[in-house]
């Protein structure tokens, strides 16, 4: 499953009291929502909890913004610094204005905005939201909102979110860019999932290949595989941008292979069924590189 260790490893700057939570509820959480099952659902849950809560750092929305932050981010609704200013450095007040009558919550004066504003791993949103997944896991959110971010229940609560939208369907299929629009509602932050993703692939890898068994040394007069030729600046380029023109990446088509063209590339093999590898003429084939 994943210990304490694995968790630490995975997020270095994790609150210790999440952290602890984490692993002494995984194994029964994960197992009463069948996301233990299968390796990319447990894969995929932690590589979205880790780019929603910064590594396990951040369970509560934040909502301290400057009015010219604000105009950036909702323009629509304030359209000019004057409207922005009342809001300003005021979480509560701007929680109860820009989350005002819609997801289930009543006025800007109901409070609801600043009770029902993102919590937990997965920051859920919304009275409707706080219902629907308290319903799921038996929990009674909507009257008790911050036991969303409790480290007793949080884990709970993300689970319960996932099974909500039905997630890991998507996770059986491989496609982790439409889990991210389940999660996300768009595509926010994909390379830093995908990021993620491949450090809890390198963290979780499974007991076989952390401790391989023990075989006879080699003959001596066997030959070893010719070495992989390193690929170009201008092949990796191209790879970039085709695994940017096919949603697998956002990662800049700069020649360079870093580890996010890396986890990109790993992607693609797993899900097209190709044998570990890096750039070579199979994963040309798949991508239709020339």
């Amino acid at each position: 499953m994943i210990s304490l260790e694995d968790l630490k490893e995975l997020f270095p700057k994790g609150r210790e009291a999440i952290l602890e939570a984490f692993a002494k509820q995984a194994k029964p959480v994960f197992t009463e929502f069948d996301i233990s099952d299968k390796p990319n659902r447990l894969h995929f849950f932690l590589a979205q909890i880790a780019h929603e809560s910064g590594g396990l750092t951040v369970i509560e929305e934040n909502l301290k913004y400057s009015a010219k932050r604000m105009t950036e981010i909702w323009p629509s609704r304030f359209p000019t610094l004057a409207a922005a200013e009342p809001f300003a450095n005021n979480p509560e007040a701007l929680a109860n204005k820009v989350y005002a009558n819609r997801m289930g919550n009543g006025t800007a004066e109901s409070g609801d905005g600043w009770r029902y504003r993102g919590r937990g791993y997965i920051q859920i949103t919304g009275r409707d939201g706080y219902r629907a997944i308290g319903d799921a896991i038996g929990i009674d959110l909507e009257a008790h909102p911050d036991r969303a971010a409790a480290p007793e229940d949080a884990l709970r609560v993300a689970c319960g979110f996932w099974k909500w939208k039905k997630v890991n369907a998507l996770c059986d299929e491989g496609d982790f860019l439409k889990v991210t629009r389940l999660v996300n509602g768009g595509t926010t932050g994909q390379a830093d999932r995908e990021a993620w993703l491949a450090k809890v692939r390198k963290v979780l890898k499974p007991a076989s290949a952390a401790k391989p068994k023990e075989s006879a040394p080699p003959a001596k007069e066997a030959a070893k595989p010719a070495a992989a030729a390193k690929p170009t600046k201008e092949e990796i380029r191209k790879v970039q941008q085709a695994l940017r023109a096919r949603g697998f990446t956002s990662v800049t088509a700069d020649g360079i292979m870093g580890p996010k063209t890396t986890a990109a590339i790993d992607k693609v093999r797993r899900d097209k069924g190709l044998k570990p590898g890096s750039i070579d003429a199979a994963l040309r084939k798949t991508l239709d590189i020339d």
